[in-house]
């Protein structure tokens, strides 16, 4: 049960990053200069992370399961062991190395690790906070506010760590403080507003105690320790028939919770928590290599993820986005598919799958990839301008094109958009429409050749 709360912990710190590094990793991929190298040239054994380290999952599991377990964390351990070697001035990979230490118990070497991370970059919130948590999990509460207050100072809105501020201020005694940090923020999830109801009860503030827990239960109709909260300050206010239907829920909940605890212990799957711990430090390490521009490495860590967690979404975009770029779309509509599969509501995933069949000649499946995303973020331009581009090259459904590009360009008015307009005019022979819409694109961005002999061409028109 120990091993299974701690990787809810490293879980959560990994998590706060992960849209960011989706962001660079798609910004690296498509300014690398190296990429079309990339394609052509077989890899080699050297080009391998992890060529000594052991065996891949379907070697591993000829192994006894307690052996295929201390092989994965082996690997796991020597992968980002080899990460910092290559990088060793990279913050992101000391503060990962920080993570899959705790991950495997040693949480000395691992705030070793963060405090490094720190002297690297002084602006990581994450590494404060996870500094903070292992002291609060030590019971050194100042030592811990100290660490969570300088999160929050780099990052206001990091929610673990006003969580766990407050935590570590109510176990000082410090109420007061403790609420006017979760005062603070404009939502709390359901353990916020009971932490918030704790504070308000032992400052006697009995009512706000009340209002805070029956926000938590709202929340999560499962938090045990809420309903025990709300049925004591439901009897401090006398209100005593209602005191005891929430602590006979509050009874009910903990046998529930004792008996899933009893479960979990009897039915505990120790490797795949291994499995989905060592995909995701792979995913995060191809994330550093693929930073540095070095593309095979991280391919080569998102293919073990996938391979290890069928559920790993990160990796499988990552590979999607690489496969994307380098012009192998087949292998890219593989990934995305999966990732869909598990998420159909993704927009992004959908606005690139469409972009994909549309690689692929596929212009159905475009089609209704693009209307998908459009459906699930309406007011996002690029799905709108894509759909258009797909009517247009088809030549059918042109006054669906024209609102399609109207849309774009009110959503964001950039030249780009404008010049889709004005071929999405041009093609519904609104000849004064795409003049307009083409001397607007010409204004915000002068310098466009095809702007302006499309312009051209529009005015020798006849």
């Amino acid at each position: 049960m120990a091993t299974s709360k701690q990787h809810k912990r490293n879980s959560e710190g990994r998590e706060r990053s992960r849209v960011a590094w989706i962001v660079v990793a798609i910004a690296v991929l498509a300014l690398c200069a190296g990429v079309a190298w990339w394609t052509r040239k077989p890899q080699s054994s050297h080009d391998q992370p992890g060529r000594d380290a052991a065996p891949p999952a379907s070697a591993a599991a000829e192994l006894a399961p307690a052996e295929q377990e201390r092989a994965l964390r082996a690997e796991q351990l020597k992968t980002v062991e080899r990460l910092v070697a290559a990088f060793p001035q990279s913050d992101d990979a000391v503060y990962l190395l920080g993570l899959v230490h705790n991950e495997q118990g040693d949480t000395a070497a691992a705030m070793k690790f963060w405090q490094r991370s720190l002297e690297l970059d002084p602006s990581r919130a994450d590494a404060n906070d996870s500094l903070g948590n292992a002291l609060l999990l030590r019971d050194e509460y100042e030592k811990a506010e100290e660490y969570f207050r300088k999160a929050l100072a780099i990052d206001p809105g990091l929610a673990t760590a006003n969580a766990r501020l407050a935590s570590t201020l109510i176990h000082q005694g410090k109420m007061r403080e403790a609420a006017s940090i979760l005062e603070k923020p404009r939502s709390l999830n359901a353990e916020g507003h009971r932490l918030l109801g704790e504070a308000y009860q032992n400052l006697g503030e009995f009512e706000k105690a009340k209002a805070s827990y029956m926000k938590a239960v709202a929340l999560n109709s499962d938090l045990t320790e809420a309903y025990y909260g709300l049925s004591k300050v439901l009897n401090r206010l006398g209100e005593r028939e209602q005191a005891e239907k929430y602590f006979q829920t509050f009874s009910v909940l903990r046998e529930r919770a004792e008996e899933r605890g009893r479960q979990v212990r009897a039915n505990y799957d120790t490797m795949a928590i291994t499995q989905k711990s060592v995909a995701q430090t792979h995913t995060d390490a191809g994330r550093v290599y693929v930073k540095a521009g070095r593309l095979r490495e991280a391919e080569g860590l998102w293919l073990k993820a996938a391979e290890l967690d069928p559920k790993n979404s990160l990796c499988r975009l990552q590979l999607a986005v690489i496969y994307q770029q380098t012009g192998k779309h087949r292998e890219a509509m593989k990934y995305y598919e999966e990732i869909a599969t598990a998420d159909f509501n993704d927009a992004l995933v959908q606005l690139n799958m469409g972009r994909v069949w549309m690689k692929l000649n596929d212009t159905e499946r475009a089609e209704q990839a693009f209307a998908q995303a459009i459906r699930l973020a309406p007011d996002q331009p690029e799905s709108h301008s894509n759909l258009a581009e797909l009517y247009l090259q088809a030549r059918r459904n042109l006054a669906e094109a024209v609102a399609l590009a109207e849309t774009a360009v009110k959503l964001a008015p950039e030249a780009k958009y404008y010049a889709l307009l004005g071929q999405a005019y041009a093609m519904s022979n609104d000849r004064a429409g795409a003049l307009a819409a083409f001397n607007r694109a010409i204004e915000l961005q002068p310098d466009n050749r095809q702007y302006v002999q499309f312009r051209t061409m529009l005015l020798e028109k006849p």
